[in-house]
């Protein structure tokens, strides 16, 4: 397999002790914005002392991959599953969190298929140090995840004994509340299928209105009406402007998932709530009320549907397992302490029962 990830140096991470990342150089950015300034993406490492080399070396990795204006913070879902005996990696990629360099559009990618060398590279070294590798996708990361591994199946299929090599390593892949659909009306969707790719041609750089609804961010951070304290650079409340370019991308993404033919062809577990909710409290004008966000926003999920989740399951994988988590939250594992505790032993039972 090459360089293992047990060759890398990793050093200290803003997560603390027993955490470490690794920067890994990718070269220049297919989209042109820091030309002469390679682009990164960050291996991110849980590992408590006291495990030794041999037996950090014999645990399947788990390797989280994060969604849209995030980055990799939750430490209690690290030190859940490496109590659980996995080797706990996380990817911050490029462009995002760890991995946002000056000059960058933050979380920016024309196709999200350049997420593939990211993802890539990180399997080639996880796959050459452990057992085998699960990655966990989360949003637009669920997005990302299931099309590189399905991208990865078809070349196995086609005979690329590189990738079929890399492809075998993959033991499961994990869903958490992924992007599978268009979330908006109709008329929006077909502005961004069929007006917005004229508009991304002659003017990639335009910036999109609207976002994620900051409710979301309101109901997570502890200094706001929830229990998680993380990086707001990182991971802000309110959303960062978006190329019309980018959302082209991942409307480009959703329509190659949709037309077919990219099974993961591994089992396959998808996680979401019951239920899709507006999110917070808003003024008459349409501007965001400073009142706390309505109790719903607790238990539901606020950015994506889960509904459409639900729908698409079978394009992920015909065989793909839905766990629907009544009440939980967008990140099921960011849900209130009851409801995560349930998406943590719908994953458990699930990962334990693997072949």
């Amino acid at each position: 397999m090459g360089k293992s990830v047990h060759d890398l140096s990793f050093g200290p991470d803003l997560l603390g002790p027993s955490y470490g990342a690794h920067t890994l150089v990718l070269g220049d950015d297919p989209d042109h914005e820091t030309p002469g300034h390679p682009v990164v993406t960050t291996l991110v490492r849980h590992l408590p002392t006291g495990v030794t080399d041999d037996a950090w070396r014999a645990r399947p990795a788990l390797l989280f991959v994060h969604g849209m204006t995030d980055f990799f913070f939750q430490t209690h879902v690290a030190e859940h599953f490496h109590a659980l005996g996995y080797a706990v990696y996380a990817l911050d990629l490029r462009k995002c969190g760890r991995s946002h360099r000056d000059g960058q559009t933050w979380h920016h990618v024309s196709s999200q298929a350049i997420y593939d060398e990211d993802l890539t590279v990180a399997l080639s070294l996880l796959a050459a140090g452990h057992p085998s590798v699960i990655p966990v996708g989360h949003s637009t990361g669920g997005l990302d995840v299931t099309m590189w591994v399905a991208r990865l199946h078809r070349a196995a299929t086609d005979g690329d004994a590189a990738r079929a090599r890399l492809y075998a390593a993959v033991r499961a892949v994990v869903l958490n509340s992924p992007w599978l659909d268009l979330q908006f009306d109709a008329v929006t969707n077909a502005v961004i299928r069929h007006i917005f790719p004229t508009v991304a041609r002659f003017a990639p750089d335009w910036h999109v209105p609207g976002g994620i609804d900051p409710s979301y961010g309101r109901t997570l951070h502890v200094d706001e009406y929830g229990e998680w304290d993380y990086d707001r650079t990182y991971k802000p409340l309110y959303p960062r402007p978006k190329k019309v370019s980018w959302l082209v991308g991942v409307s480009r993404e959703i329509d190659r998932l949709h037309s077919g033919g990219f099974a993961t062809g591994v089992p396959t577990l998808l996680l979401c709530s019951d239920r899709h909710s507006g999110g917070g409290h808003r003024n008459a004008d349409g501007a965001d009320n400073a009142a706390a966000p309505d109790p719903d926003a607790f238990l539901t999920d606020t950015v994506l549907k889960p509904d459409q989740m639900r729908a698409a399951a079978h394009l992920v994988d015909p065989h793909c397992d839905v766990r629907t988590v009544p009440g939980a939250m967008h990140d099921v594992f960011l849900s209130g302490p009851e409801v995560r505790a349930a998406a943590f032993r719908a994953a458990d039972a699930w990962l334990a029962a693997l072949p």
